[in-house]
């Protein structure tokens, strides 16, 4: 695998990406009323507004409106992979979001590569609710028709969709209108999902179970001969207080010996300071960092990577990312970047 090429290859996938900077992936969303029956309706639209579906006026021809949304597929390798998808606006886009993650629904006219949904098919969304920073998502019986492997993965999935919104810090899953303590098939608990139980999971070397500290680091798949893409992976490492830097460490170790993923920073790279001020994130790296493209700049996907797992990790806003205690030559990256609105924007 050439590097240098994939890297030039990707540079308008991942880079241009990062160039864009807001606030949440999908704007504010207001809390709807509390409801005691199960939920039967998705009202997760922001102030219970509804989006237009067409919109030309002075013609009789109507045009649909569109979206990017983050749905979590499953790659070739078996992995939760976040992708940003053009989608049909609609009044209930986390409902939508989930239905685009269903084995044989409309997603899979989208799908190439080897990625695939993740949910069970036939699984509908009966409804949705968002209270208190709550989702409460109801699946029909279906949902309960999965292989005990793809379990953790449809919690990783679930969760990791329903919490790309702002409004949205857990989630509680009910199936037919009976809300779920745990999994059907391998029983693990679930009264509550959020971003803490991280994707992808797995356990650093020397690290000690319940003595652990978690960090997501992003490292890539590859698509095909010219396209790669990020795949989160939540590793608990020996505890620390000091996340930032271990973060930057992990990302430096690369994948666990035997992975498919790899990582575009070389491992003789070394940290050479982090610190974190409020909602920014100053990294300063080694030199070796820059032995890309015959020694004279740093891999876009190395710095993407940084970008991404930094503020995964961290919470963080921005990264300002140094070379010897000087800011970096590649043009998108001398200033503070923030994460990018769209992830894995793969043109399927």
């Amino acid at each position: 695998m050439k590097m240098g090429h994939i890297g030039k290859m990707t540079a308008v996938l991942g880079v241009s990406a990062v160039l864009l900077s807001g606030c949440g992936l999908y704007g504010p969303e207001t809390e709807t009323s509390s409801i005691d029956a199960p939920p039967q309706v998705s009202v997760d639209q922001p102030n219970g507004a509804v989006s237009p579906d067409v919109a030309v006026q002075g013609s009789e021809q109507a045009v649909q409106q569109t979206s990017e949304r983050t749905v979590y597929l499953l790659d070739a390798n078996g992995y939760v992979v976040p992708v940003s998808l053009t989608l049909p606006k609609t009044e209930g886009p986390a409902k939508q979001v989930l239905s685009y993650m269903v084995k044989g629904g409309p997603v899979e006219s989208m799908l190439r590569g080897g990625f695939s949904a993740v949910l069970p098919q036939g699984t509908e969304v009966k409804g949705l609710v968002i209270k208190d920073g709550v989702a409460t998502v109801d699946f029909s019986k279906e949902f309960k028709t999965y292989e005990e492997k793809d379990e953790k993965k449809i919690l990783d999935a679930v969760t990791r969709a329903l919490t790309e919104f702002s409004n949205v810090k857990t989630v509680q899953i009910w199936v037919n209108g009976t809300p779920l303590t745990e999994m059907p098939v391998a029983s693990t608990p679930i009264t509550q999902l959020d971003r803490n139980h991280g994707v992808n999971l797995e356990l650093a070397e020397g690290a000690m179970p319940g003595k652990t500290s978690a960090v997501t680091v992003y490292f890539q798949g590859q698509l095909d001969d010219q396209r790669t893409y990020y795949v989160p992976v939540t590793r608990l490492v020996p505890e620390t207080a000091d996340i930032a830097k271990a973060t930057v460490e992990e990302l430096i170790k690369g994948p666990k010996q035997g992975s498919q993923l790899f990582s575009s920073l070389l491992r003789t790279t070394r940290v050479l300071d982090v610190k974190q001020e409020k909602d920014l994130i100053t990294v300063d790296l080694s030199s070796d960092i820059l032995k890309y493209d015959e020694g004279k700049e740093a891999s876009p996907e190395a710095l993407q990577s940084l970008v991404l797992s930094l503020t995964e990790s961290t919470g963080a806003k921005q990264v300002q990312l140094l070379v010897e205690g000087k800011p970096l030559a590649n043009g998108a990256f001398t200033k503070p970047v923030s994460r990018p609105l769209q992830l894995n924007p793969i043109a399927f």
